[in-house]
């Protein structure tokens, strides 16, 4: 018996000696460590601000490298890694578009968040599209199932102008984002939608030498000045002021049908939803662009489809007590896109959620949405691979004085490993930083 156990065990030995070692996972070797602290530890460029580094091997569950690993920074758009995943596990490969019910000759219909409805860089979403054309009766849009606010806590109040800062919505249509032409030949303008040409006005007080289409913070009008009409070309894009009259205003011109607010609270409590497929070019812009609009717009459809109202608070308190489960260190996550500063997580926590999402959805897929380095999104122009062949796959995080790369590595020895980078309060540019952080991965792809 004793003979037949030795056997037994030394098979089992030998096979596993003969097992690719990164299938168990492969700590650093001594000289691997001293290395890596050289890179980390003492770089010139990263010892004059906060900074924390996480390099985490899943295969192997092993933690590689790690430096104020535990402390909180602040994420920027890093904070989209947790709405993907949280996005992907309630939403899976479908996204609610509106629901709707009877009152008497009136079909009533609420948002659910869906922030493909008319964007131009998206196909025509024809399940709410279709249903709005043809339904019978008169429509009303209801938008008392929206919780929310229209800005996060914490954004700066006073980006409202930018296009990165499109207000949220129940029922977001054209990317609530006025687009503005000047044909420099006609000097006719045009606009996406036609409707805000009636609210584009002249404005003789704005002396800007750069062309400039401006709208005072609550007001539905935009003003450009005269530097627009001597310019060669101009084309802006600037949030509009979002609110239901102007939801229904919109759709009656779009759809040549009238639709009118309905104020009154709804009686029904029976809806039915209207859903299409959630398609990864979605995900793709949002990720690789770092979309905050749609970012916002997704934990709000993920909201509708938890609770039916439309609620981002709501929806994160859920996800980190049911979806994202436990972390090592806690975190505070405010909204959706990271434009917050309120948000902190450390990186620790980071590669925790980019392990969930290694281990629950196929890689392939996966290094698809993230911008890929040298090739796509935020990073195409750095982190460039051999022969065009990306090998990081990161979401990056920017706010003035702060970035953060935090995603997929992959070596020439095959291994996937995770990562995360996070970077505070530094001055200056972050060229200098990132030239840093690409000489470390580069290490890492080569020597790991």
């Amino acid at each position: 018996m004793r003979n037949l156990f030795t056997k037994i065990t030394t098979f089992f030995l030998l096979f596993a000696l003969c097992l690719p070692l990164n299938i168990f996972g492969q700590a650093l070797t001594k000289i691997q460590q001293q290395a890596l602290d050289k890179l980390v530890l003492q770089s010139p460029i990263f010892a004059r601000h906060f900074y924390g580094f996480a390099l985490y091997d899943p295969n192997g569950k092993l933690t590689l490298f790690q430096k104020d690993a535990d402390k909180f920074f602040t994420p920027a758009s890093n904070t989209k890694i947790f709405t993907l995943y949280t996005a992907l596990k309630v939403l899976k490969d479908s996204l609610p578009v509106l629901r709707y019910t009877k009152e008497g000759a009136f079909t009533i219909f609420q948002g659910m968040g869906n922030p493909m409805f008319l964007h131009p860089l998206f196909a025509q979403d024809s399940v709410a599209w279709n249903f709005l054309n043809q339904e019978k009766g008169y429509l009303a849009f209801s938008a008392s199932n929206f919780k929310d606010e229209r800005f996060g806590n914490g954004w700066a109040w006073n980006d409202f102008r930018d296009d990165y800062q499109a207000e949220k919505g129940s029922f977001p249509i054209y990317g609530n984002l006025a687009r503005f032409q000047l044909d420099s030949s006609s000097k006719k303008w045009r606009t996406m939608p036609a409707y805000f040409l009636s609210t584009l006005e002249y404005d003789p007080t704005n002396s800007s030498t750069r062309p400039e289409i401006l709208r005072e913070e609550h007001d539905g009008h935009f003003l450009y000045n005269a530097a627009c009409l001597s310019a060669a070309s101009v084309n802006i894009t600037t949030p509009f002021k979002y609110r239901p009259h102007l939801v229904c205003e919109l759709l009656s011109d779009t759809l040549k049908r009238k639709v009118q607010v309905w104020n009154p609270p709804v009686l029904s409590n029976t809806w039915s939803t209207l859903s299409t497929p959630l398609p990864d070019t979605l995900l793709h812009l949002f990720m690789q662009e770092s979309d905050n609009y749609i970012a916002e717009q997704l934990l709000l459809s993920t909201s509708a489809r938890l609770f039916g109202d439309l609620d981002i608070n709501r929806t994160i308190e859920h996800a980190q007590r049911s979806i994202l489960g436990s972390n090592p260190d806690g975190m505070v996550w405010v909204d959706g896109s990271g434009l917050s500063r309120y948000n902190l997580f450390s990186p620790r926590t980071i590669v925790s959620t980019l392990e969930k999402l290694y281990q629950e959805y196929p890689s392939d897929r996966l290094f698809r949405i993230f911008p890929a380095g040298g090739v796509s999104g935020t990073i195409k122009e750095w982190y460039k691979g051999k022969d065009g062949k990306p090998y990081v796959f990161a979401k990056t995080g920017t706010l003035s004085n702060n970035h953060c790369l935090s995603g997929y590595v992959r070596t020439n020895k095959g291994r996937v490993l995770i990562f995360s980078f996070m970077h505070n309060h530094y001055l200056g540019s972050a060229t200098p930083i990132r030239r840093e952080m690409q000489k470390i991965l580069e290490w890492v792809r080569d020597n790991l």
